[in-house]
């Protein structure tokens, strides 16, 4: 945090000296004089955004969450850049034939199953209820999986519950308490990872298959169409365009080796928390799809942790230290981490 502090006092104090070259020659000397007494031979790197503690983010504050949306917003709209159009969208989970596969997306099981969570495993001591959801879990190793989320004044409690037998499998419980930094924000991969370029490959493949071999089997393509079977859109490099919450009590230190490499610890000392995809095909408005919201969560959160002051918040991306990412591609393109029905089994 001292480091945060370092960085921010240098930044702005360029900001005020920058500022004074459009006033009078003796404004602008008043204006010098007044400066603090800044180290201009510091060297200014680049720093990514942290996987770990998100401490570089010069945009971190205590202030509301939907305050922080509206000021990227209104940069947005400052600064219009031109709209990219990729043709397909890739930015939505699954499409809407795949997504009635899930058993979570019946009507009644998603209820019914937060219901007997709340009711079982949440005691008086362990705070007041403040909501429930039911999100997608991002792990170290970039493989989503699907999760009910309990949020009381005290802890987060994640659960992992079949949706298929209607059993809790099991749960953790993280103190807020024990929480030291919140960031929210985009998912991102680092600048090295060939996730994007791998993603992209294996959705262009199933893009030309899919959508334009199988469909011209069934039909004639019109003319328009005939040059869209190997269109390089197909293949670019698809980002999660994603956004996500990250709860962190790693205190600023980074993984230990045997953690960070091994896919089945349990000593992981962060967790990622994005929208579960029925999000984007649930029908109705805004309260109908609040239980699948990242959003709604991330702002109680914030709200819970403000009220302890227990954490920083942040918001930054949120790097998914992913280079290759062949196992969670395969994971996540099949969504094995869903109950959902395959075929003629359901797992």
């Amino acid at each position: 945090m001292g480091d945060l502090l370092e960085e921010d006092l240098e930044f702005r104090g360029g900001t005020l000296q920058l500022s004074s070259e459009n006033l009078p020659p003796e404004n602008a000397n008043n204006q010098r004089d007044k400066t603090p007494n800044i180290n201009t031979n510091t060297p200014s790197h680049n720093v990514n955004p942290s996987v770990l503690s998100g401490a570089d983010s010069l945009t971190s504050s205590s202030s509301s969450f939907a305050d922080a949306r509206t000021d990227g917003t209104t940069n947005v709209q400052a600064s219009p850049e031109p709209n990219h159009g990729v043709y397909p969208r890739y930015d939505v989970p699954f499409d809407k034939d795949n997504i009635k596969d899930f058993f979570t997306f019946r009507k009644g099981v998603v209820e019914n199953a937060i219901q007997e969570c709340i009711t079982a495993l949440l005691f008086p001591e362990d705070g007041e209820y403040l909501g429930s959801w039911l999100l997608t879990e991002i792990t170290l190793w970039d493989n989503e999986k699907e999760r009910i989320v309990l949020l009381t004044s005290r802890l987060v409690m994640t659960i992992k519950y079949d949706f298929i037998a209607m059993k809790q499998l099991d749960f953790k419980k993280t103190y807020l308490d024990d929480l030291d930094t919140i960031v929210i924000g985009e998912l991102v991969y680092p600048p090295s990872s060939l996730v994007p370029r791998l993603n992209g490959i294996a959705t262009g493949v199933t893009t030309v298959v899919k959508d334009c071999v199988i469909e011209r089997l069934c039909r004639r393509p019109g003319p328009s169409e005939e040059n869209k079977l190997f269109d390089s859109k197909y293949f670019e490099p698809r980002e999660r365009n994603l956004r996500g919450v990250r709860l962190m009590w790693n205190k600023g230190e980074p993984l230990p080796v045997k953690t960070a490499w091994n896919p089945f610890s349990q000593d992981v000392p962060f967790i990622t928390f994005a929208s579960h995809p029925i999000y984007w095909h649930k029908e109705g408005g805004v309260q109908e799809r609040s239980t699948y919201d990242m959003e709604l969560f991330a702002q109680k959160l914030q709200r819970a942790v403000e009220a302890i002051g227990s954490a920083c918040i942040h918001h930054s991306p949120i790097v998914i230290q992913s280079y290759l990412g062949l196992t969670s591609l395969l994971h996540n393109k099949t969504s094995m981490g869903f109950f959902k029905v395959r075929g003629k089994f359901s797992f």
